[in-house]
């Protein structure tokens, strides 16, 4: 019996010994190499960034009138719109060139393309008044719909194009592009550049 709980106690011993030797001298683990075209592929994958939604109740009047009374009589136009309209902003990363990922170290530089408009839309139905005169309405008859939708447009992407409102869409590219290059790098510090305004 004592030889076979001797026996035990040294099987335990040499396995226990074995652990610990492979713990302390296994091969090291090779690291993935993250580097600038790493994060540019990675980046350049993801195609264009919506960072910002803006959405606005967007109005326009629209006056096809000259301002004589016979003539706007008869052929005069007023039309009066207004819709809830959606705009997405946000970076395109396809235009990040191999010289805007910079990494040295535990830290990289991007210079990142600025806000730009992905998408206009409309959130709902266009509340459409439309005023014409005798002759245009007989023979001519424009419901004004397609002028409207697109002052609409231009209008609310104007008012998106707002500093404030990039300045949002900035913020939440850094935080998403962060996210992105933390699950390479978790440790690699980033700094981002963005166009000076007026620059481009």
């Amino acid at each position: 019996m004592k030889n076979i709980i001797l026996i035990s106690l040294v099987v335990l011993i040499f396995l226990g010994g074995a652990w610990v030797s492979y713990l302390i001298f296994r091969p090291a683990q090779d690291k993935v190499q993250i580097n600038s075209q790493t994060i540019l592929q990675s980046l350049q994958s993801r195609g264009f960034l919506v960072t910002e939604t803006y959405t606005a109740d967007q109005k326009v009047v629209i006056d096809n009138r000259t301002g004589s009374f016979w003539k706007d009589l008869a052929w005069g136009q007023l039309i009066t719109a207004s819709a809830l309209m959606k705009v997405g902003l946000g970076i395109d990363l396809m235009k990040l060139r191999p010289e805007d990922v910079i990494v040295s170290g535990e830290k990289a530089k991007i210079n990142l393309p600025d806000i730009e408009v992905q998408s206009v839309e409309l959130a709902g139905a266009i509340s459409l008044k439309n005023e014409q005169g005798i002759l245009k309405m007989a023979l001519d008859s424009d419901d004004g719909y397609n002028q409207a939708l697109e002052q609409l447009k231009a209008g609310v992407e104007a008012a998106a194009m707002a500093e404030e409102v990039k300045n949002l869409a900035r913020q939440n590219a850094e935080g998403e592009i962060g996210r992105l290059v933390g699950f390479l790098s978790p440790d690699l510090e980033i700094e981002f550049i963005w166009p000076v305004v007026g620059e481009e």
